[in-house]
Order: structure tokens, then sequence, then C-alpha cells
């Protein structure tokens, strides 16, 4: 199926039939995780002559399941998942698509202390490695710092010191109009910043506004040979009321 998208009045076309899906399979063994939990868990649900296992005996498959969308699922978040105000991501999107780019960046590693929080031997990226290069036209960014798109499946992020997000770069995506942040890494903070949460916080311009139209899209896994370029974007979200929400955003080619 062809659809038509009008950009800056400019007509371009998506094939909705060759999705790219950036989300990564969240399992109960050998899965993927962050922020120190354990794979989701799915327990059968049993009472008195209930047995949700059809395995076990039961009459259907009945499963509770234990989730941290932060830590072991590709998961979008609102700005409640820093203010005191609850802010429901599920409430947030008035639509479901948007235009999208798609941007490959290579890391800094910090050679001495600099500014916004930046260490000696971390990864980052800084506003240098974005600045001029968002596209005018979309209102969703995609940042790709990782390339072994098949290790993302089962890798455990715990005390690795991933790259993360400047304060200044978070605040001039903000400035160029983004309303949807996505990138592959567990968080576009740093893993440890004693709560300081500079990226996150400057992205929703925190606590000067409390922004219900921008997201952050975390944990995703670009496969390996998507080009960079401008895409259409489905961000879909479950239905629950929290601050962040499992996810599985896809993307689709624009030519």
């Amino acid at each position: 199926m062809i659809v038509n998208v009008i950009i800056n009045n400019n007509k371009k076309s998506a094939n909705l039939d060759k999705p790219i899906d950036l989300s990564l399979c969240s399992k109960t063994k050998n899965s993927f995780k962050a922020w120190y939990v354990e794979e989701i868990k799915a327990n059968v649900i049993k009472n008195d002559d209930f047995i949700g296992s059809v395995e076990d005996g039961g009459s259907v498959n009945f499963k509770e399941l234990l989730i941290n969308p932060h830590g072991n699922m590709t998961h979008t978040e609102s700005v409640g998942h820093i203010s005191k105000e609850n802010v429901f991501v599920n409430n947030l999107l008035p639509s479901f698509h948007f235009t999208a780019q798609l941007l490959t960046i290579k890391p800094e590693k910090a050679t001495s202390d600099g500014g916004s929080g930046v260490k000696k031997g971390d990864y980052f990226v800084d506003l240098k490695h974005i600045e001029n290069k968002i596209n005018p036209n979309v209102n969703s960014l995609i940042i790709k710092t990782q390339q072994d798109y098949t290790s993302l499946h089962e890798k455990t992020y715990n005390n690795t010191n991933w790259p993360y997000l400047t304060e200044n770069a978070a605040g001039y995506i903000r400035d160029s109009g983004i309303l949807h942040l996505l990138i592959d890494q567990p968080s576009v903070d740093k893993e440890f910043d004693d709560g300081k949460l500079l990226a996150h916080k400057a992205f929703w311009n925190y606590p000067n506004i409390i922004d219900s139209k921008r997201t952050i899209t975390e944990l995703i896994g670009i496969p390996d040979g998507v080009p960079d370029g401008l895409y259409l974007l489905n961000l879909s979200l479950s239905n629950i009321e929290n601050d962040a929400s499992p996810s599985r955003p896809v993307i689709y080619k624009l030519y």
C-alpha cells in the first residue's frame, strides 16, 4: 500500500508494506535490560481449581506480566518521568504518524572533564555533532549511536556508562522544533549523573514549563543497513496511565 505525504508543499510517498520496526523484543530469558532490572516475568495465574497454563492441564494460557518499561523494553515517556505532576504519556499524542529524520552520530570520547557533566572517558553527543543537521521539515528525530543491531537484543547496559546527549544538544533538538526524540540507548542522559537529568530537562524545558507535547523514546534498535534520511514514523503506545509506556515505533522510507 502506497501513501502520499505532503511535507512543506512537497509530495512524498511511503510503502506501508515495507515497515522498519525500531522496537526490540522483550523476552523472559536472554533479553536486553538496563537500570538493574531483570527481564520481564510471566507468571501463571493459579487459584482454586483454575490453572492458567494449557501445558499444566488448564484450558487456557492466562499469565500476568511483570514489566518495567524503562528497564526492559522499548518505551516512550512523557515529561511526567521527571515532574512532580502526573503527565500520562498515553494521553499526549493527538495522532500517531509523524515526519522523522534518522541521523547516525558517532559519540565522541571525552579526553578530559568538560561542561554539562561530561567526564573524562565518557562517550557523548554534543551540539557540534548535530548542529545544522536536523531537517527543518520534520517533527521527530531518531538518533542512531550503535552499529551492531543483533547485539542489542541481548545487551545488558548495567554499569556500561553508555553514550548520552549533552544538555546543549538536547536543548538544540528542542529548539529545532522536534516533538518526538528517539534514541538507541537506555536514556538520553548518562547512567550516573547524580539525578541531574540534564538532557531530559533541556528537551522538555523543565521545570520552566510542563511540556505535554514532547516525548522521548528509548531503547530502540535501528536495523543494520537502514540509511539516514527522511521517514514516516508510526509511534504506537500501549494505552496505560503511566509516565512511560511500552511502545513500538515503526518507520517507512519516504521517497
